[in-house]
């Protein structure tokens, strides 16, 4: 089986298993406002009158291609909505959208620009501790760049080969070009959990959960993704370590070897840099609080909170959805990030979960728009294949000539800088 079939292939499994979480989460959605019963049996709702003083509900079984025959019921016969009300309706995905408060949403909106200026800043400062100058309006380019590749077209072209394909074509320092994009990546996604992990300590010790019980499937998911996150830092970082347990055989034969041994040798400059990583880091906690806190705005202007949906549960929570959503499973984590969106906020309907998780989508996904007129004006961009080749093979040869070099002539390397900005 040839590379390019095989590729094929794994993309439609993606897609075929990104289709099938959709579908499976659309099952659990009312496109109208719902009622549920004692028995747990959710009917749609067509029609609400009064009839002699009672409320009755013209209601029916069923979702999306199947529905069973209308029936009146009193709205006796179905479950408060809260503790001690007598509303019974639970609103669907429809109305969900009908009530949203138009000015917190406009709020939400604006804010989810910030973070990609700030996470822009925060690739510019690492370009610079590895001596790589572009200017700070081209890395904002660039990132715009990437994550439109990443949010609107996903496949086999992920935004950070691009990013790093159009910063390496005006610098020498191909493997450092890799590093700051892997390591950009890496301190997002580690901070992400030690956020997930801050919140549920500070929930917990604060007793701001008063069941308790709520709080173990966030615990389980914080305490194993700090476990893979520390084991995956010190593989890489470590050089000790990989050789302690005789890690080098395995994956000396693995095609992404080379990216290992140059992220590690460009942990010791990180090292000798510690205060502008600390900004970097720093930058990187502004930035995320400010889009977890615009999702939470999302939340809140589609009424969660009404629904017990408190502020913490999204510092909480969304950090954990977008860290497994990460695990390249589907295309852009279609699909999963959705259905992990109903797994963590199950107390709340589906329906307005759904449509959190939809917007929470689609708004980032508007603002990276501006990408494309970057993809447009920018060099034409070779295929997948050609970017990842070009990039190895020029990483390989500058690892192989820094290792003939020797320590003292690679340290002088480090001190190389380059002027030019990609056009």
């Amino acid at each position: 089986m040839n590379k390019r079939l095989k590729k094929g292939l794994l993309l439609g499994v993606k897609l075929l298993i990104a289709a099938a979480l959709l579908v499976w989460v659309l099952s659990k959605v009312h496109w109208y406002d719902y009622v549920k019963d004692a028995k747990g049996s959710e009917y749609s709702v067509l029609e609400v009158r009064s009839v002699d003083g009672r409320q009755m509900l013209k209601v029916y079984e069923g979702k999306l291609w199947w529905k069973s025959q209308p029936q009146e019921r009193p709205a006796s016969d179905f479950e408060s909505v809260r503790q001690g009300s007598s509303e019974v309706l639970r609103w669907g995905f429809a109305t969900s959208l009908e009530n949203i408060d138009k000015f917190w949403f406009t709020v939400a909106f604006c804010c989810f620009l910030i973070p990609v200026l700030i996470f822009s800043t925060r690739w510019w400062l690492l370009l610079r501790l590895q001596r790589i100058r572009i200017s700070l309006w081209e890395a904002i380019r660039l990132t715009f760049l990437g994550q439109f590749f990443n949010y609107v077209v996903p496949g086999t072209v992920g935004g950070d080969l691009i990013k790093a394909w159009y910063v390496a074509k005006h610098t020498e320092k191909k493997a450092a070009v890799l590093v700051s994009v892997f390591v950009d990546r890496v301190l997002g996604l580690t901070e992400l959990v030690f956020m997930a992990g801050a919140m549920l300590l500070v929930v917990w010790l604060g007793g701001l959960e008063k069941n308790v019980q709520n709080l173990k499937t966030p615990a389980i998911t914080v305490g194993v993704v700090v476990c893979l996150v520390i084991f995956t830092l010190v593989f890489i970082l470590s050089k000790r370590f990989r050789r302690i347990f005789r890690l080098e055989k395995i994956y000396g034969r693995m095609s992404f070897a080379h990216h290992i041994q140059a992220a590690g040798d460009a942990a010791s400059l990180y090292r000798k840099r510690l205060p502008q990583l600390l900004q970097a880091i720093a930058i990187t906690i502004g930035g995320h609080v400010i889009w977890i806190g615009s999702i939470a705005l999302v939340g809140y202007s589609l009424h969660l909170h009404q629904f017990g949906v408190a502020w913490y549960s999204y510092f909480l929570y969304i950090p954990l959805i977008y860290i497994i959503g990460a695990i390249p499973v589907t295309p852009g984590g279609v699909g999963l990030i959705e259905k992990l969106y109903t797994v963590f906020f199950a107390a709340v309907s589906p329906s307005s979960v759904l449509a959190l998780a939809l917007l929470a989508r689609l708004v980032p996904m508007f603002w990276t728009l501006p990408g494309a007129i970057v993809a447009i004006t920018g060099p034409r961009l070779p295929k997948a294949d050609q970017m990842q080749a070009e990039l190895d093979a020029a990483e390989q040869v500058e690892l192989e000539s820094a290792q003939k070099a020797g320590p003292d002539d690679a340290a002088d390397n480090n001190k190389f800088s380059t002027e030019q900005s990609p056009k």
